[in-house]
């Protein structure tokens, strides 16, 4: 079969930790090389990059697509719009949905309800409730296991040392890495009947973040897989990962773009719209955040996507967490072109890191025979975030209004462009499910 040839021209690419001036060809939907902008070769087509940085396919490793009995909130098809109108050409999806992913059935269901119903790249989480069956669930090809240690699902209990400590030995048979969320649920006080996101801050207090991580520190130096301690929100918790990544490189650390830029002074005015989990947290935390991605030791930036419906968010108990998507590329680079975050590292949490985590050897690079997913990047005189216009059902964000100063010009996809910042969402449905 004849392989289509495009050659991209005029952009900056960021390739071997480098921004270079050369073109790119790609060929079907894999990157075949770079070239110099004065060397001529055949192709079938050309696009004008226009000066944007062009970046490996931006990989968000935390998101929830929702869908099933959760399509209210947001499907595969609203999703995956929002995260190729982000940049985002491969989204991991988390195992808490309705039904949960829990067993080998429901992923393969949840995969099935996904073909041709996706833009970008999506690769699922599960959740191994039943512990007897870890091996079994990683069979239909999920990329890995997510658990939660603040909540109980389906009985299963991870806050419990013994349950924890197994949950590891049955996931190391597997080869697959866990992604825990780590907070202790009895350092988590207790909510009213109705909450603000202040009131909700100060019941899931720094301690619990910190207590659980401990924990789960110290079990996994016993196992040999990769562990990924999900939205690091608080200064002690990076401080501990920091002292455990020296003896233990299977440790790897994600930080969301919300707990690098809003922190607790906001939350009055954000009111419930800010409700996440872990919570948003003090400035110093912030900026301890901020020196975890200079210093390299965030490994991973991962959106937490989570849309609910605004009834929801503004509800007595408001659901946690909010859209991430398309506001994650506009907040993260403005951050960087003000000087608060570095550029270098910030692309490498978004492309390599977690191509890194789960193994996924022909993402987070541009280089020959690499899928051919792209993300190109403008910096751009300052404007406001508006999330009226998002492609996700989420049409609210505590983003909104924000200034920023980039945007995403253009994604690729396995060669082909399915969004450009001029003409919005194209509709070549592209994505794939990807498995370990």
């Amino acid at each position: 079969m004849v392989q289509l040839l495009t050659r991209i021209k005029n952009g900056k690419i960021w390739i071997e930790n480098q921004i270079v001036e050369r073109d790119l060809i790609i060929e079907g939907a894999k990157i075949k090389k770079t070239v110099k902008k004065t060397e001529t070769e055949p192709v079938d087509r050309v696009i004008d990059a226009k000066g944007d940085l062009i970046l490996p396919g931006l990989i968000d490793s935390h998101a929830h697509l929702r869908d099933g009995k959760l399509s209210y909130k947001e499907d595969f098809l609203s999703g995956t719009m929002a995260a190729v109108a982000g940049g985002f050409t491969l989204v991991i999806d988390m195992p808490n949905t309705n039904p949960l992913v829990s067993n080998p059935q429901r992923l393969i269901e949840r995969k099935a309800l996904a073909h041709n119903r996706i833009y970008s790249d999506v690769g699922f989480l599960a959740m191994p409730t039943d512990l007897s069956k870890v091996t079994e669930l990683s069979q239909p090809g999920c990329l890995g296991y997510k658990v939660y240690t603040h909540r109980i699902f389906e009985g299963a209990d991870f806050s419990d040392d013994r349950m924890l400590r197994r949950l590891f030995q049955e996931v190391a048979k597997t080869n697959l890495p866990l992604s825990i969320h780590a907070e202790d649920p009895r350092r988590i006080r207790e909510l009213p009947e109705s909450y603000n996101a202040e009131e909700h801050a100060k019941a899931h207090s720094k301690e619990a973040e910190a207590d659980m991580i401990k924990k789960i520190i110290k079990i996994a130096s016993d196992f040999p897989i990769k562990v990924r301690i999900c939205h690091i929100s608080t200064a002690e918790g990076l401080q501990l990962l920091l002292e455990a990544k020296r003896y233990n490189s299977n440790i790897f650390s994600e930080v969301t773009p919300a707990h690098l830029t809003l922190e607790a002074s906001i939350l009055k005015r954000l009111g419930k719209l800010a409700v996440v989990e872990p919570p948003i947290r003090e400035l110093d935390d912030v900026l301890a955040l901020r020196r975890g991605v200079w210093d390299g030791a965030i490994d991973v930036i991962g959106t937490d996507h989570a849309p609910h419906t605004l009834t929801e968010k503004l509800a007595e108990k408001p659901s946690s967490g909010f859209p991430g998507f398309e506001t994650a590329i506009p907040i993260l680079f403005t951050l960087v072109k003000g000087g608060f975050l570095p550029f270098s590292n910030v692309v490498r949490a978004l492309t390599d890191g977690p191509a890194k985590l789960y193994g996924l050897s022909e993402y987070g690079l541009i280089g020959k025979d690499k899928i051919a997913n792209l993300t190109f990047i403008r910096f751009v005189p300052e404007y406001l975030i508006d999330s009226s216009k998002s492609y996700s059902k989420a049409k609210f964000s505590p983003f909104n209004g924000f200034k920023a100063e980039a945007i995403v010009t253009r994604t690729i996809i396995r060669g082909e462009t399915v969004f450009t910042s001029e003409d919005g969402i194209i509709d070549l449905k592209n994505g794939k499910v990807v498995e370990h």
